[in-house]
């Protein structure tokens, strides 16, 4: 029996583009696995660091009024994601040139190491390296946006090499309204 692979698709939620200057306002994230599918959800709300917004679709008046103190909030997810980690589980981001730096900066900020790595898979460069695209709308909820990329895409087997690949799920949730699919090729 081979050993379950885990992946733990990432999804953030920001005042803005530049770290350090905006904040990380929501963090969401679901642990999950080609024969289970979703098996774990974590959410946070995370306080500003300044009241600069840019973009922010509502995390940053819930962030500011509930959100946890960075530091708290990185060990949170920490703790949450230690036991996927000792299971080597991958991390997914989409785009995770967005989204991975995020978690990095905060990690060495308000942590003082980096427990997640530097690897996060992109989910949308893994489709268009193959010739596909992926878009979907999200409620920019980021824990639930997490679910839905994760319910819409996931690591599967390849016949015989052993190779996780990312493949996109045929059956779409079609009755889950937060998963509205614009364009799948």
């Amino acid at each position: 029996m081979s050993r379950e692979k885990l992946w733990i698709m990432v999804d953030v939620e920001t005042s803005g583009p530049i770290l350090g200057r905006h904040s990380l306002t929501e963090l969401g994230a679901v642990v999950g696995s080609a024969e289970r599918g979703v098996i774990d959800r974590f959410e946070v709300l995370i306080a500003p660091l300044s009241d600069e917004v840019i973009t922010s679709r509502g995390s940053f008046a819930r962030a500011r009024t509930s959100g946890l103190p960075p530091a708290e909030a990185m060990r949170k997810f920490a703790a949450w994601t230690l036991p996927h980690r000792e299971r080597r589980a991958a991390f997914i981001a989409r785009p995770a040139a967005f989204d991975w730096p995020w978690i990095v900066w905060y990690a060495w900020t308000f942590l003082g190491e980096n427990p997640f790595g530097f690897k996060a898979v992109c989910a949308s460069s893994w489709f268009e390296a193959r010739g596909r695209s992926f878009r979907v709308d999200l409620p920019h909820r980021a824990v639930d946006d997490a679910d839905i990329q994760c319910a819409t895409s996931s690591p599967t087997r390849e016949a015989g090499d052993g190779v996780v690949s990312m493949e996109i799920k045929t059956c779409l949730r079609e009755h889950d309204p937060r998963a509205h699919i614009v364009h799948m090729s």
